[in-house]
C-alpha cells in the first residue's frame, strides 16, 4: 500500500482515559490491503474490524476531523453534541465499546417516560424518539446519555484503531476507484496519488458512494434512488430549567421533538443539572427556515423565556438525519464481487441510527475478509 506524503495522523488528543481493548490483531500469512472511505462511526467500525482480522487499513476522510455527523463542535465549557443523539443500551455500538473496554461511557438512562406528548400518546412519543422518524418504526427504547458526549465515544474508536495499526488520511478526498481487468479493485485515486489496495469500504453517503462507483463504471441505480431525510435543528445550552418536570416534548402537529440532555459531565463548573438545560430540538417534518421557525414557535409556547437563558446556541437549517427511507436500504454486499462493500445507515440491518452504522461497518469488514 502506498502512503501519500500528505498523510497525517493529527487528531484532537483523547488521552483522558485508558484504551486497553479486547481486540487483538490476528496474524495472517497474506495481508489484505483495504481502503476505508469515510471517517464516521461506520467507517471507524469497519476499520477496527478489518485491522483486528489482520488487514492493512488506510482510512480516508474528506473533513478536517473524524466522527462524521457526531464530530465535536466547540461550545466553550459545555459539552453540547451536534444534534439529538442517544445511545441504545445493549446495541451494537455499546457492544463495540465494551470490547474496547471504554470506562463508564454509558452514562445515565434517559428518562423517556417523562417525555410530554402533545397531540399523541406517550408510546407514540417514545417510538419517534427511538427511531427519529415520523413513520413510526418500531425501535428499542433503552436509551442512555453517553458520558462526555459523543465525541468521547468517537475518541475511543480512533485510539483503538490506531492501536491496531490503522493509518489515517484527513482532509483528502478519494476521487475515483480503479479496477483491474477482472473488475476487482486495484487502487483508489487521491489527488495525483494512487493508493494500491485489494478492497474498499464505502462508508459515505449514497450520493458520494454513487459518484465513486460511477468512476469505476459500476451501476448506481439503487444508490441514486435513496431520498435523504433532512431536518432543521437547534442545540442550546440554557442557564435555566425550562422543561421541568419533563425530560422533553414531542408535538405531533409540527413534528418538533425536544429533549434535555443536561448531565453533570456535560456542564461547566458553575452549572448544575437542577439549574441548566442542554436543549436539543429537531423538526422531523421539514427543514430550512420553515423548520427552524416551527422549533422556535414550539419552544416559545412550551418553554417560556428560553431565549433569554441562552449561553450557547447553534442553529442548523438543514441537517441530513437519514440518508434514505427504510424501504430504500441497500444490500451492503451488492458490489462484493468487485471487492467493494458498503457501510452506513443506508445499508440493510435490523438496527437504526448509530447502531446501524456500527453493525453495517463491522459486517462490511467481515464480508470483505471472507471473500
Amino acid at each position: 500500500m502506498v502512503r501519500s506524503q500528505t498523510c497525517s495522523d493529527s487528531q484532537p488528543e483523547f488521552t483522558s482515559f485508558a484504551h486497553k481493548t479486547s481486540f487483538t490483531r490476528r496474524r495472517t500469512s497474506t495481508q489484505m490491503r483495504v481502503v476505508v472511505v469515510g471517517g464516521g462511526v461506520a467507517g471507524l467500525s469497519a476499520a477496527l474490524q478489518l485491522a483486528a482480522e489482520g488487514a492493512s487499513v488506510f482510512l480516508v476522510e474528506s473533513k478536517d476531523i473524524l466522527g462524521g455527523r457526531v464530530r465535536l463542535q466547540d461550545a466553550g465549557d459545555w459539552v453540547l453534541d451536534p444534534g439529538l443523539h442517544l445511545l441504545r443500551r445493549r446495541g451494537p455500538f455499546q457492544q463495540l465499546l465494551r470490547r474496547l473496554r471504554a470506562p463508564r461511557v454509558l452514562g445515565k438512562r434517559f428518562e423517556a417516560a417523562k417525555m410530554f406528548a402533545v397531540g399523541c400518546d406517550s408510546s407514540r412519543t417514545r417510538e419517534v424518539l427511538a427511531s427519529m422518524r415520523l413513520d413510526g418504526q418500531d425501535a428499542p427504547e433503552r436509551l442512555v446519555v453517553p458520558t462526555g458526549g459523543w465525541s468521547s465515544l468517537v475518541g475511543r474508536l480512533i485510539l483503538a484503531a490506531r492501536d491496531l495499526g490503522v493509518k489515517f488520511l484527513i482532509e483528502q478526498e478519494v476521487k475515483s476507484i480503479l479496477l483491474n481487468e477482472d473488475g476487482i479493485v486495484r487502487a483508489v485515486r487521491i489527488a495525483e496519488n494512487e493508493i494500491e489496495c485489494d478492497s474498499v469500504v464505502l462508508a459515505v453517503s449514497p450520493v458520494f458512494a454513487a459518484r465513486l462507483l460511477a468512476t469505476a463504471s459500476l451501476p448506481t441505480a439503487a444508490l441514486d434512488a435513496c431520498s435523504e431525510h433532512r431536518v432543521a435543528a437547534i442545540d442550546a445550552a440554557l442557564l435555566g430549567k425550562v422543561m421541568r418536570p419533563y425530560s422533553g416534548y414531542f408535538d405531533e402537529a409540527s413534528g418538533v421533538l425536544v429533549i434535555d440532555l443536561a448531565m453533570p459531565d456535560r456542564l461547566p463548573e458553575r452549572g448544575s443539572v437542577e439549574s441548566c438545560t442542554l436543549l436539543h430540538a429537531v423538526c422531523l417534518s421539514k427543514d430550512g427556515e420553515e423548520g427552524l421557525t416551527a422549533i422556535k414557535t414550539f419552544l416559545d409556547s412550551r418553554c417560556a423565556g428560553w431565549r433569554n437563558m441562552v449561553a450557547v446556541r447553534r442553529s442548523s437549517k438543514s441537517v441530513m438525519l437519514h440518508p434514505c427511507a427504510p424501504a430504500e436500504r441497500l444490500n451492503g454486499e451488492m458490489y462484493i464481487d468487485n471487492g467493494i462493500a458498503l457501510a452506513g445507515t443506508h445499508v440493510i440491518t435490523s438496527h437504526t441510527l448509530s447502531d446501524a452504522a456500527v453493525d453495517s461497518g463491522r459486517k462490511a469488514a467481515k464480508a470483505l475478509m471472507n471473500r
